[in-house]
């Protein structure tokens, strides 16, 4: 089973709105609301294609009330510790004729040192019957910035791979724990290495840097240019066909949804490549957050190409 962390989970709210310009009064075209924040969009996205996933983090508030009803809705299995201050809503407005999407997140709740606690209680518990772990998002005040790198120590204790999609300084102390792979996009590498990267040559170097540190894939998602994969084991670039792009918002997530089932489904390390960005491909192409087609999915499996840089 594939197990997600998601410790900021949020009420994801989409307004469709053509042609949007501040400063002026909008009707909204559509309203999409899902429950959100990165760890949740890769267990919804992990249950379309098909595998059993369960979540967990923190919710509170009515907020989280709504949250954990959707989840139920898609026949996600849950085991949220509940807090006392309510989980946050994240707003994009996406604005289809212009292609733009401008969003607007709350902080979210402080979790307190108690609640913390019950959830490492729970997590102890959760790891028993994972195969795989992904834990992804932003980090709710009140927690340590070790938080992921102690939760990829405890799964490395019982043989459990952990995925990462992280970043800032959390990001860097899971690094240290040595996860089995961190998804940054290029301005979170580059927040990890501390200088801008302009090159693909750039780009690699210090992914093989990370890599030397124990982690056995580091992906760096390039939005519509695609995918870097550093291993162990080699260099991988796999390009993505050209889409009409709806909405990037929650590609990542998918990407890593992508990832990890086939992962777990023990396919050749490029298949499992291509399948993550033929996963995230899959989410640009709909109006909804964290959202896949599975026809889609095998569609733009058949048109990514990966090479062999190294």
């Amino acid at each position: 089973m594939i197990t997600t962390v998601t410790l900021n989970p949020a009420i994801d709210r989409a307004y469709i709105i053509n042609n949007f310009k501040i400063n002026e009064r909008h009707h909204v075209d559509n309203v999409e609301m899902t429950a959100g924040g990165k760890g949740l969009n890769v267990a919804r996205v992990v249950s379309m294609l098909g595998e059993k996933v369960n979540a967990t983090g923190f919710l509170g508030g009515y907020s989280g009330k709504f949250i954990k009803e959707e989840l139920d809705n898609l026949n996600i299995h849950t085991a949220f510790v509940q807090i006392s201050e309510p989980s946050r809503i994240f707003t994009a407005i996406i604005d289809p004729l212009n292609k733009t999407e401008t969003i607007v997140g709350e902080y979210g709740p402080v979790v307190t040192k108690k609640e913390l606690n019950e959830f490492v209680k729970e997590f102890v518990k959760i790891i028993k019957y994972s195969d795989i772990i992904v834990a992804a998002g932003t980090v709710p005040r009140g927690l340590p910035k070790t938080i992921y790198g102690d939760m990829v120590k405890i799964a490395k204790d019982n043989n459990i791979r952990m995925i990462i999609d992280a970043s800032g300084k959390h990001l860097e102390e899971a690094i240290k724990a040595k996860p089995f792979m961190i998804k940054p996009n290029l301005e979170e590498l580059e927040g990890v290495v501390g200088y801008k990267l302009y090159t693909e040559r750039e780009i690699i170097f210090e992914c093989k840097h990370i890599c030397k540190q124990g982690i056995e894939v580091v992906a760096i998602s390039l939005g519509s240019e695609g995918a870097i994969f550093v291993t162990q084991k080699g260099i991988f670039k796999v390009s993505v066909p050209k889409v009409d792009a709806i909405n990037s918002i929650g590609c990542g997530d998918a990407f890593v949804a992508g990832f990890a089932v086939a992962l777990l489904n023990k396919h050749s390390l490029e298949d499992i490549f291509k399948r993550a960005v033929a996963t995230g491909t899959a989410n640009v192409v709909e109006n909804k957050i964290g959202y896949v087609n599975t026809e889609m999915v095998e569609r733009f499996y058949k048109e990514v190409k990966i090479e062999r840089v190294e």
